[in-house]
């Protein structure tokens, strides 16, 4: 067996052992009704039993109330046929595709890590054992990595997994030629969590017309035919009033700056801009830091919430607005990683299973610091290595900020997020056309 045989072998049993061990993780905390599974589930069997949503968002008993208006009505409706296999039942099918969402993920990445599957085997190139080897050890680096943000994923059962895979395999096909699937890929995610829906911005930039069009059409007809075919159009209209009305009209517009809220949507875990924003700046916030810099009332930390995403999504937008045809792969990927990153950055509430969408990013970062992307120049290669090692060290701080409650009461995983997706951006701007990233040819 060759050493770079043994290396891939010994890789994939650690992915093997990685998958079983978080599928085991999602289905104890599920099946013993704990974190957002539990939520998930209430309202789905509620759809299963009484063919319509849970409208009761006030009952004093919180398992008999609403759990989900923060999600389209579709998720519910989607989720109820869980219901009928009973709450372990329900538990071990979710695992299951939770492991299966994470594993087509991982594959994808995969050839993120090295050389393209397609490449690899019409390729030309001289030492392609070596260029094996070190794709192996990129990509144990940054799963390494990620192994607390996979695991709090896990732990949670959200919908964190499910967003990765359509994400990347919306990635996987516009490597193809394929955008309509890339938008289908894309509008079941926007459906599903609304955060996809920044990748809208980016396609109509890259000028993927078809992708555009086909990502709206996508989540339109998913968050309206099931709910019209199973609750007729009365109640989908009042069921998508209500969400407007608690969402767009309500706290998540506000940057859920309510003091009555829950303590996970204003407390340290919520690394949002507007809460980061409002714990300096808000005197009244119930979890003020000690010393801020400004005071303002709560009207003015709303706005300069919405004043600093809109300058970074500013500048998001600039840094990417390239045609699609100049770029190279990795460029490609590297915006497509930045962008998964503004899922997070952008939501009005950013919790730490959400930090699996940056692993795409750790993957193309891994692959920076090896020196595995080619770049315009060996100066310039050593820079673009030094930036990956930064962003590598980036990541780590924010996982070691985990443990201190202060770091993440100042945001630390809101700055680890931007910095990331910056130096992402930043790094990969020099990358040179080469045989090993050259865009693949569009698929019939």
């Amino acid at each position: 067996m060759s050493e770079q045989s043994a290396a891939k072998r010994w890789l994939d049993l650690g992915l093997l052992v990685l998958l079983l061990s978080l599928g085991l993780v999602s289905f104890h905390r599920a099946s013993r009704g704990r974190y957002d599974f539990h939520h998930f589930y209430l309202d789905a069997r509620y759809v299963w039993e009484h063919r319509q949503i849970n409208s009761d968002s006030t009952n004093v008993d919180p398992d008999r109330r609403r759990q989900l208006p923060f999600y389209l009505p579709v998720v519910p409706l989607l989720l109820a046929p869980l219901a009928g296999l009973g709450r372990l039942g329900a538990a071990l099918v979710w695992s299951a595709v939770q492991v299966a969402a994470l594993g087509f993920s991982l594959r994808l990445l995969w050839q993120w890590a090295g050389l393209a599957a397609d490449h690899e085997s019409a390729s030309n190139l001289t030492g392609l054992p070596r260029q094996q080897k070190l794709r192996v050890g990129i990509f144990a680096v940054a799963v390494l990595l990620a192994l607390p943000a996979l695991l709090e994923a896990a732990k949670f059962n959200q919908l964190s997994y499910f967003v990765l895979v359509l994400v990347l395999g919306a990635a996987w096909a516009l490597d193809r030629g394929r955008p309509a699937v890339a938008g289908i890929f894309l509008g079941v995610a926007t459906a599903l969590k609304l955060l996809p829906a920044i990748f809208l911005p980016w396609l109509l930039l890259k000028r993927q017309w078809v992708a555009a069009a086909t990502l709206v059409a996508a989540a339109a007809g998913l968050a309206l035919l099931p709910p019209l075919l199973v609750f007729g159009p009365p109640k989908t209209l009042e069921y998508h009033r209500q969400w407007w009305d608690y969402n767009v009209r309500g706290q998540a517009a506000q940057g859920l700056l309510d003091q009555e809220l829950p303590e996970h949507f204003i407390d340290r875990r919520n690394q949002s801009i507007p809460q980061v924003l409002a714990r300096l700046t808000w005197p009244q916030h119930p979890h003020a830091v000690a010393f801020q810099p400004l005071r303002l009332d709560q009207p003015s930390c709303v706005a300069l919430a919405y004043g600093l995403a809109v300058i970074l999504f500013a500048l998001l937008a600039w840094t990417t607005r390239r045609p699609w045809e100049r770029l190279t792969l990795d460029q490609r990927h590297a915006e497509a990683a930045a962008y998964a990153i503004g899922m997070l950055v952008f939501s009005p509430l950013l919790r730490q299973y959400y930090l699996v969408w940056a692993v795409p990013g750790l993957v193309l970062l891994a692959r920076l610091a090896s020196g595995g992307v080619p770049t315009a120049a060996s100066a310039r290669r050593w820079s673009s290595r030094r930036l990956g090692w930064a962003g590598l060290a980036i990541w780590a701080g924010g996982m070691l900020a985990w443990i201190w409650p202060t770091a993440r009461l100042l945001g630390a995983h809101l700055i680890m997020l931007i910095a990331l997706g910056a130096t992402l951006l930043y790094a990969t701007a020099r990358v040179k056309p080469s045989a090993e990233n050259r865009p693949l040819p569009p698929q019939a």
